[in-house]
């Protein structure tokens, strides 16, 4: 069955600019967002590895960036994600790339918090090392739930006043 000339154009033809994606290249206000958050959550779990205690069975420092950026990401999530789509995107995007990606990605620790269990196991300390692997995954799974409800209620409250 023999193709029909526009057709045959069509197949022959080279993909024109507007078949095609855009060219993507190097988001930079993104990457920079990103390491900025990065650079500033490391240095917020540095200083919270810096609290008395980590030698013991329940690393504090750990337990507490873990929460503390399960917290604060899910708040951030929920919030943004409450908001109208069409107001302030690439703002949104920003937000959340440099306070959530970065930020709370950075003070996060779960190499930390691995190796932490892996050495209490290890060092016969098993019923404080499973107590502390459930109170860092219940734990996050709370805050995580509660913050995203202050979140989501937040942004509620942001789009009632401004109607």
């Amino acid at each position: 069955m023999p193709f029909s000339p526009t057709l045959r154009t069509l197949i022959r033809r080279e993909p024109s600019l507007s078949m095609t994606k855009p060219p993507t290249g190097p988001d930079i206000a993104t990457a920079l967002v990103v390491i900025l958050g990065g650079a500033l959550g490391t240095g917020c779990r540095y200083a919270l590895s810096l609290l008395p205690g980590q030698s013991g069975p329940l690393h504090p420092g750990t337990l507490l960036a873990n929460l503390i950026a399960c917290a604060g990401y899910a708040l951030l999530t929920a919030f943004l994600a409450g908001l109208p789509k069409s107001t302030h995107a690439r703002r949104r995007q920003l937000t959340n790339k440099g306070l959530g990606m970065g930020l709370c990605g950075g003070l996060s620790t779960m190499s930390t918090l691995s190796l932490e269990l892996v050495q209490g196991l290890s060092g016969g300390q098993v019923q404080v090392t499973l107590a502390y692997l459930l109170i860092s995954f219940v734990g996050g799974l709370l805050v995580s739930w509660a913050m995203a409800a202050l979140g989501a209620r937040l942004s509620a409250h942001i789009q009632a006043g401004a109607r």
